[in-house]
């Protein structure tokens, strides 16, 4: 696994590890919208930092150069805009992530849906709406987004 990613994942597992212990239903809902926020980028930055590593190793410093520049801005990465990024580096790994997460799925759909509900909810927050949300939801969201974030390296490499 890069070591970025890693070392992402770690410190978010001790988030989780501590909002696991909070007995109060109410403070846990509230540290769970902040674990959603945090599994969201969690999303974002894997996907960048995994483009980026796969440019630095193969491409010219110019295109290097750019790649980082437009990757840069990755936000709110639902399943089709992943998709579609990974798309536009090699037509192949549109498809495989998409076969890939649903080979990976104990149900249908689970993980897409998992990334695309964090990122819903996430954007919600950030938006002053009303969001209840338990932390066991967001705990299955991010198991299922470490799936996603795992398949993701296996594909950009």
């Amino acid at each position: 696994m890069n070591s970025f990613i890693s070392s992402h994942r770690q410190k978010i597992d001790a988030r989780f590890n501590k909002v696991s212990s909070i007995s109060d239903p109410a403070d846990q809902g509230e540290w769970s919208r902040y674990l959603c926020i945090l599994v969201s980028g969690y999303i974002e930055e894997s996907l960048r930092i995994l483009l980026e590593t796969y440019a630095v190793k193969n491409a010219s410093p110019y295109i290097q150069n750019f790649v980082c520049k437009e990757i840069k801005g990755i936000t709110n990465c639902k399943t089709n805009k992943i998709i579609d990024i990974l798309g536009k580096f090699h037509s192949d790994w549109g498809t495989n992530f998409i076969s890939q997460i649903a080979a990976k799925s104990n149900i249908d759909n689970e993980i897409k849906d998992s990334i695309d509900s964090i990122v819903t909810t996430r954007h919600a927050i950030a938006h002053g709406k009303s969001v209840g949300v338990s932390y066991s939801t967001v705990s299955n969201y991010y198991k299922n987004v470490k799936k996603a974030v795992e398949v993701l390296e296996n594909i950009i490499s």
